[in-house]
């Protein structure tokens, strides 16, 4: 009897150590599989670490939950160049992140890089289903045959390739495939239906190796990529595809991104029946709700962005107060400067510096709202509106005068360094990149100036420039009223020039992830590339933009001279959610966590909820 009891002791310890093996650990101490064949059904949640091949034998499941991280250590053992970590999958893969919390396949390296694991790589598989995943790192990404599936809102790059297909029947709809050394979708002999995805600056963005098999092709934007569509050497037959995007509305130069037999006469023919826009609602999808939260009154216009930092929220009105408040919106100290505020302040560290209409600058404690310097400047006959946002830079406040003047104060003292003269009027922030400053005038002119205030370059464009210069990873681009969207290099060269047709006031445009997002009072918010300043895409407002946009967390948030607050996939261009005011919106939001802040002409700072809507 003993003897029976031990061994059944013996018997629990062994399924449980086993069971919980092959449970993902939720807690700090990642999971590691090191060459493990897994024979029973499975769930991982939080980081689990592959070391080899690690293989889910058929029959079985392996779910992964939501939030959960799949790093692969890099290890070469045939010294092909390429990491040797795979999972292998012969059952069912059901990997269904979302969008707040998306399940991530990379690199455990700390310089992770293409190729440091294999693949995931499924065979004979009866499911699988990939949705809200992050695939990075690795040589083939997805590598399935005689398996069906479907791959929906994942992010698929910085892989050698974005998949590699055979003998499969998959579905890929609404994924970003982007910056694969190689190729971007890569099958043969597969039924698919590709559909609305966004492939760009891949290699090859689909390459069809051979194909006897149905495909669809449809809605999708394809851009960028080397070739965005390709024949394999072997592949005889012909192929059509309609209602896509392929990165232009000219059908001759869509086609001349086709690899097929007009570049290699012994493949096929690829016929397009193009979109010519971009078709909005490509990519991952998203949906957010905006749902209020507290208010807070003042007496006058707010058209300055708030600002804030760990102790709160801080906001300029047009009655001339200055306002501290915490996260709930409860008042913590006010100042009334005397006269109006329209330029945001500026937070810097310990102190908020701000311009009235009087031409003086107050710096004071962030803390307390005590003075601690102040600087006055000249009258012009200039002064009337829009004054532009303080700029810190070192040591230094960079002040935009009305007059013309770019004023650099000591930030201690407030004491002059050194003045710039240049033409007025200023009512924009310069930008300032560490190491120049660019200076927008309302008479065209754009200035380069060093740290300490002496001109490199100069260039005139023939409308005013209203807004502030945006920097880019190289350049620097302004946007005059008329619509003309230049960008110049750090040395002021020209690189191209984009004209928009469209009227822009005060919404400065935003450099985000290699594009340029650009309001305009027409009524309209474009995305260019900033490299070349080739259009994306364009989508309505409900009203004229006179307001920065923000762009954060994958969307585009701006309001309108219609009172309406909208938000935008900064991928896609769908519209995601909607807020109404009675007034005009003619500040930049702030995002702060799951909150989105924003001052009207209603004469009140807004405090949103944004709460994760469910995508179809």
């Amino acid at each position: 009897m003993r003897s029976l009891q031990q061994f059944s002791f013996v018997i629990w310890v062994l399924l449980l150590l086993g069971g919980c093996a092959l449970r993902g650990a939720s807690g700090p101490e990642p999971l590691l599989l090191r060459d493990r064949l897994i024979a029973v059904d499975t769930v991982w949640s939080g980081r689990v670490l592959i070391d080899g091949e690690v293989k889910l034998a058929k029959g079985t499941t392996l779910t992964i939950e939501p939030g959960t991280e799949i790093a692969f250590i890099r290890r070469d053992r045939d010294a092909d160049g390429l990491g040797d970590s795979t999972l292998v999958v012969e059952g069912s893969l059901r990997a269904v992140g979302t969008r707040s919390a998306p399940i991530r396949f990379v690199s455990a390296a700390e310089d992770p890089r293409p190729g440091d694991w294999l693949e995931i790589r499924v065979d004979f598989a009866r499911e699988v289903h990939l949705r809200y995943c992050e695939i990075r790192d690795s040589a083939y990404t997805l590598h399935a045959h005689f398996t069906r599936g479907v791959v929906e809102d994942c992010v698929i790059h910085n892989n050698i390739d974005g998949s590699r297909l055979g003998q499969a029947n998959f579905v890929y709809r609404h994924n970003l495939i982007e910056h694969n050394r190689g190729k971007g979708i890569n099958f043969r002999n597969s039924t698919m239906e590709i559909d609305h995805n966004i492939v760009r600056y891949n290699d090859s963005g689909i390459f069809l190796f051979e194909n006897d098999r149905p495909l669809r092709v449809h809605n999708n934007n394809v851009h960028g990529n080397i070739d965005n569509f390709r024949l394999g050497d072997f592949h005889s037959g012909d192929v059509a595809l309609h209602d896509n995007w392929w990165g232009v509305a000219d059908v001759q130069t869509a086609r001349a991104t086709i690899h097929d037999q007009a570049r290699d006469p012994e493949i096929g023919t690829v016929s397009i029946a193009p979109r010519p826009t971009w078709v909005t609602g490509a990519g991952p999808r998203d949906a957010v709700a905006l749902e209020p939260l507290w208010q807070f009154a003042t007496a006058g216009y707010i058209d300055a962005d708030p600002v804030a930092d760990d102790r709160g929220i801080y906001l300029a009105s047009w009655d001339g107060t200055l306002s501290a408040l915490d996260d709930a919106g409860t008042l913590r100290w006010q100042r009334n400067l005397g006269d109006t505020l329209d330029a945001t302040p500026l937070l810097d560290r310990d102190l908020l510096a701000v311009q009235t209409w009087s031409r003086e600058v107050h710096a004071l404690d962030a803390a307390t709202g005590a003075t601690r310097w102040r600087f006055d400047y000249s009258p012009s006959p200039a002064d009337d509106h829009r004054q532009g946002s303080i700029v810190a830079a070192g040591d230094l406040l960079l002040v935009p005068a009305w007059n013309g003047r770019l004023f650099a104060l000591d930030r201690m003292s407030g004491e002059l360094r050194w003045s710039f003269v240049g033409e007025l009027p200023l009512r924009a922030a310069p930008a300032w990149d560490g190491e120049r400053i660019y200076l927008a005038a309302g008479s065209g002119q754009v200035s380069a100036l060093t740290a300490g205030g002496d001109l490199l370059w100069q260039q005139k464009l023939p409308a005013p420039l209203l807004s502030r210069p945006a920097l880019t990873a190289d350049a620097v681009a302004v946007l005059d009223r008329d619509g003309r969207l230049s960008l110049f290099s750090r040395d002021g060269d020209l690189r191209w020039q984009r004209e928009l047709g469209e009227i822009c006031y005060y919404g400065a445009p935003i450099y985000h992830d290699g594009a340029l997002f650009v309001p305009t009072a027409a009524g309209a918010l474009w995305k260019l590339e900033a490299e070349t300043g080739h259009p994306l895409w364009r989508v309505a407002t409900d009203g004229p933009v006179y307001a920065t946009p923000l762009v954060a967390d994958g969307r585009v948030f701006v309001g309108d001279n219609s009172g309406s607050l909208q938000v935008f996939g900064a991928d896609s261009g769908a519209l995601l959610g909607r807020y109404r005011l009675e007034r005009e919106i003619q500040g930049q939001p702030l995002l702060r966590g799951d909150r989105l802040l924003f001052g009207s002409r209603d004469q009140r700072l807004h405090a949103l909820q944004l709460i994760e809507g469910t995508a179809p």
